[in-house]
């Protein structure tokens, strides 16, 4: 764990030297991937590379000279030999931030990167046995736009709601846009389940374009529609479910007095583990 990979050599934690004028601390200008790695492997990998690529097209970045789907992932896997990260489960995280130089008009767009890797506890996705207690954060909102849907390092919406969460001592709470619709939680997304159908927010709505979610309308095709979720529809829904890729599922027991059960996340985490992970 005390080996990252910095551009293009391995270092120990300690040796690498970020300057004050890096431009993801001045202005934010940079983001991120967060990969789950189970035996070695980044699962879910050409979805990872993919939105990677998306994001710099979206921020008008230039991709590094050696961003090939091959070699980016073989890059990753001896990260995780040299920190012995091979024989169980971790989370990679590679975070690119644009070279420094302007202010807010860059220099140029040629971006530098980090990857770093840490060890997690489980490799199969398990569904939690206590269901979560959520609420709805309403003091700050999500935009509507297409930065929205990339996980960039402007997160300080999610960081003011984590402090509202710990604060009122809730597990995760829901975040909104300008139409005070349901967009997602603070560290992923968000389905309802109603009648034996799934609903999850459009990308428009402005939730992050999450891998687990792609995974989900994939696999549950004939199940999922995308649509604007309210208030609504969110207390009659008879499920609710947070996903992101290195918790998988995680299902809500209840949102102010309304309780939910959690049947067919049960099914779906069962039915991911299956193709993906056993």
């Amino acid at each position: 764990m005390d080996n990252i990979y910095y551009n293009t050599n391995f270092l120990k934690k300690e040796q690498l030297n970020i300057s004050i004028d890096n431009r993801a601390f001045k202005y934010g200008d940079s983001f991120f991937e967060t990969i789950k790695c189970i035996s070695g492997n980044p699962i879910f990998w050409e979805d990872h590379y993919f939105r990677m690529a998306a994001s710099f097209g979206v921020l008008k970045m230039n991709p590094p000279d050696h961003f090939d789907i091959d070699n980016f992932q073989s890059i990753i896997k001896n990260l995780l030999q040299k920190n012995k990260l091979y024989n169980c489960s971790a989370r990679v995280r590679v975070s690119f931030f644009r070279t420094s130089g302007g202010y807010y008009l860059p220099n140029c767009r040629d971006v530098n990167f980090i990857i770093e890797s840490e060890k997690l506890i489980q490799n199969k996705y398990y569904l939690n046995e206590h269901g979560l207690h959520v609420s709805i954060y309403k003091e700050n909102i999500i935009p509507k736009n297409i930065l929205s849907n990339i996980k960039t390092n402007n997160k300080l919406l999610n960081t003011m709601a984590s402090i509202y969460v710990k604060e009122n001592a809730y597990d995760d709470c829901l975040l909104i846009n300008s139409d005070n619709n349901i967009v997602e939680a603070i560290s992923g997304n968000i389905f309802i389940i109603k009648d034996g159908l799934i609903y999850t927010p459009p990308l428009l709505d402005g939730c992050l374009d999450g891998i687990m979610r792609k995974i989900i309308c994939k696999e549950m095709r004939n199940y999922v529609q995308e649509k604007s979720i309210s208030f609504s529809h969110l207390l009659n829904a008879d499920e609710v479910l947070i996903t992101n890729v290195i918790s998988g599922i995680k299902w809500v027991y209840k949102i102010n007095k309304k309780i939910y059960k959690k049947h067919m996340s049960q099914d779906i985490i069962d039915l991911i583990n299956r193709k993906y992970l056993i």
